[in-house]
């Protein structure tokens, strides 16, 4: 890996924390579970979102897929109500099912429904409809390495393994130990008053990258979280981040110069397919939120792939 400091005791999330929390009094506290994953031989990949904002009365519901040469398929609902329980969502055409099957191990995660397919990704981003498509998904995230805790937020990410089936308008693909990633979070989450950009890459050596950068109103410099680790060593804490990326005019991410420390990895990463979403402020204000699979190549000369995103307000 390198020679920069170790993590000795790397924070480890609570199993007690796999389920759901009760809220605090902020208008945008919000709890969330996110899901993703990224299957080079299927050529398909995606990510699944439940969030809860129990002060507003709503819940956000997304799943999407995308793959090289497919179009996006967004099932989304920003107003779909709050579950009474968070492993059974029930709402306007479709269901969400996710659960722990083994806290901090196994993850499951179903849903099926009406969704909406884009040959464009970017019409996600302006808001505009897409034709109908069914799909069914049925999932397991297996943990593949250190589980990691924030210190700053309540908050924690996993690495994964992932495997089930996924079906589109009824053509069906395996998908079979891909690289994924799992995180559950919850406090206040303004999308609306911060930008960031969030990645977690899988390499094929075995090396699991994970960070955050986020830019904070007011703050010159940015604020960076993360971890590199490999079965058999320690997992480093990164604590400097950089990440420059070329948006296109339709708000599409391009490549991206990745740079990380401590470690002083650096590479560039390249999109394989979009699949964004855009979010609306009650008071009309947005954000975009492109999200991307990507394949990373770093100046050694490694590679792998994995997820990106970016939350960008306008």
């Amino acid at each position: 890996m390198s020679n920069a400091p170790e993590l000795q005791q790397p924070n480890l999330p609570d199993p007690a924390d796999e389920v759901g929390h009760p809220p605090g009094p902020e208008a945008l506290w919000n709890e969330s579970w996110y899901f993703d994953f990224a299957d080079l031989g299927a050529g398909l990949g995606g990510w699944v979102r439940l969030g809860l904002y129990p002060n507003k009365g709503r819940a956000w519901i997304n799943a999407l897929l995308c793959g090289p040469g497919l179009p996006t398929v967004a099932l989304n609902d920003f107003t779909a109500a709050v579950p009474v329980d968070p492993a059974k969502v029930q709402a306007d055409g479709f269901t969400l099912t996710q659960w722990a099957a083994e806290r901090l191990q196994l993850y499951r995660v179903r849903f099926d429904g009406t969704a909406m397919a884009y040959d464009d990704p970017a019409a996600l981003l302006r808001g505009e409809p897409g034709r109908p498509v069914r799909v069914e998904a049925d999932l397991i995230w297996h943990t593949d390495g250190q589980p990691y805790r924030y210190t700053a937020t309540s908050r924690y990410e996993l690495p994964c393994e992932v495997s089930g089936a996924v079906a589109v308008d009824g053509v069906a693909r395996t998908v079979g130990a891909a690289p994924g990633q799992r995180d559950h979070s919850w406090g206040v989450r303004d999308w609306w008053g911060v930008d960031w950009m969030w990645f977690a890459l899988h390499l094929r050596d075995g090396t699991r990258l994970h960070g955050v950068q986020v830019r904070v109103p007011g703050l010159a410099d940015t604020v960076g979280i993360g971890y590199a680790q490999r079965t058999g060593t320690p997992l480093i804490e990164l604590t400097d981040i950089r990440a420059d990326t070329d948006f296109g005019a339709d708000g599409l991410p391009g490549r991206t110069r990745l740079r990380l420390a401590p470690g002083e990895l650096a590479g560039d990463v390249e999109v394989l397919a979009h699949a964004p979403v855009r979010l609306v402020a009650d008071d009309g204000r947005v954000a975009q939120f492109p999200r991307a699979w990507v394949n990373v190549r770093l100046d050694d000369g490694r590679v792998g792939t994995g997820w990106m995103e970016w939350n960008r307000n306008l």
